[in-house]
């Protein structure tokens, strides 16, 4: 069968080949034939053969010439359309001609498609290596950016202390000017009594008075770090950065000198006794209930007076009692990087301990957040980093600048109050010379 299939095939393969070369043939004739010209020939140079006779030849030469050509173009044009030589000569041929075709064309896809994938491929990791390393850039951590999170650690905490402090100093003193039971205030002898003894026992100047104050101090008060602490506002509170001041101790233990606990070490003493010299330094005394109830010479229209300069006094208090709030110690997991912070500026461990004493205030933290930070040439020298960490600290930066924004309009607000209570109280003045006036003339 196969033999058989073999013969056939070449048999095939000659009636095509048979075909090519006949269509070969006649494309060659066409080419290089003689065109028919009804230019008749003339044999000058024959002399034997007469003119008729040369132009009987020269008919039968063109006849025979377009006769073939005639003939040559028929069996051309028989065998192109002849079924048997497109099915059995052509059809195959080409057909193996497209197959061959085919096959090489998608043997080179593959081919072509791997280096398509390879391109992308490389472009592609290309791109996420670009990315991964843009990506590595911006998320590496800095230092520097670090010390604004480290410093404000223990910044809300030590703002809700100075809150604390604030309203407790405000209680303390409304409460010894009321005279309130069971205070050192109750009675004027009582309050004078109470803060004699603090004076003399804590805060006594052994070389004042020319030296006659030198027995009534107790020893060690000259070596003791608070002599005159009651009266220097400079020492006591301008210049520290932070006050040992949290009342987490009892008031009998603060005030005898007995207290452990390291947020007071007795400078709630030095606080109390300067508010009492700057603030009601001396008490009035108190009316009697009876005389207020019956209204005996007018003591209910004095005594509403004197409450009206006590609410006066307050607002005025109230500056003295937030700045003391503020610069109270607190911000305790603060504490080892605002030391850090004053190392880094050249300060000795004796200074760094007697700044930071027990924990940064709120007031010792924000001047490392808004000014102490920027005096440390590092600072500087870290911006020189990648732009997104200078981004990141600018944004700290300006989160800083926001809670400073808000003391300072705190501040404004605490300001606005007392001009406006100096005002009252001027204008008042005024106000009595009128009504004294008035009642004079009987108007």
């Amino acid at each position: 069968m196969s033999m058989n299939i073999n013969k056939i095939e070449k048999q095939k393969n000659r009636i095509g080949l048979k075909q090519v070369c006949m269509v070969m043939l006649f494309i060659f004739t066409l080419l290089f034939s003689t065109s028919v010209t009804d230019k008749k020939a003339q044999a000058r140079c024959c002399v034997c053969c007469p003119q008729a006779v040369l132009q009987l030849y020269h008919v039968q030469t063109v006849l025979v010439v377009t006769t073939a050509h005639t003939m040559a173009f028929t069996m051309l044009r028989d065998q192109l359309l002849s079924s048997v030589w497109w099915h059995m000569g052509v059809k195959p041929l080409l057909q193996q001609m497209a197959l061959e075709l085919n096959t090489a064309g998608w043997s080179q896809v593959a081919q072509i498609g791997a280096f398509i994938d390879g391109k992308v491929m490389n472009e592609t990791l290309v791109d996420m290596q670009v990315h991964q390393a843009k990506i590595a850039k911006r998320q590496i951590p800095a230092v520097s950016m670090c010390k604004f999170a480290s410093l404000n650690k223990s910044l809300a905490q030590a703002d809700s202390r100075a809150r604390m402090v604030h309203n407790v100093l405000n209680e303390y003193s409304l409460s010894r000017t009321l005279g309130d039971g069971g205070m050192s205030g109750a009675t004027k002898a009582l309050d004078t009594a109470s803060r004699y003894r603090t004076a003399t026992s804590i805060h006594c100047d052994r070389q004042s008075q020319g030296g006659e104050m030198v027995n009534l101090c107790s020893a060690g008060t000259n070596s003791n770090g608070y002599t005159s602490k009651d009266i220097n506002f400079t020492d006591a509170i301008d210049s520290a950065n932070t006050i040992n001041l949290g009342f987490d101790g009892t008031i009998s233990s603060l005030f005898n000198n007995t207290d452990t606990n390291p947020y007071n070490n007795n400078e709630v003493a030095n606080v109390m006794a300067m508010k009492s010299f700057l603030y009601q330094n001396e008490l009035p005394p108190r009316a009697p209930q009876s005389n207020l109830a019956h209204d005996v010479d007018g003591h209910q229209s004095k005594y509403l007076r004197w409450r009206g300069s006590v609410a006066k006094r307050t607002v005025a208090e109230n500056s003295f009692d937030s700045l003391v709030g503020m610069k109270t110690a607190s911000g305790v997991a603060g504490s080892a990087a605002y030391q850090a912070q004053l190392a880094s500026l050249g300060a000795s461990a004796a200074d760094i301990a007697a700044s930071t004493k027990a924990a940064p205030s709120y007031w010792a933290q924000m001047e490392q957040l808004t000014k102490t930070i920027y005096q440390n040439p590092d600072f500087y020298m870290n911006l020189y980093d990648n732009p997104n960490n200078v981004i990141r600290q600018s944004a700290a930066m300006e989160a800083v600048g926001l809670m400073q924004m808000r003391d300072y309009y705190e501040s404004l607000i605490r300001s606005e109050m007392a001009l406006s209570i100096m005002l009252d109280t001027e204008v008042s003045k005024e106000i009595d010379a009128v009504n004294n006036v008035i009642a004079k003339w009987g108007y």
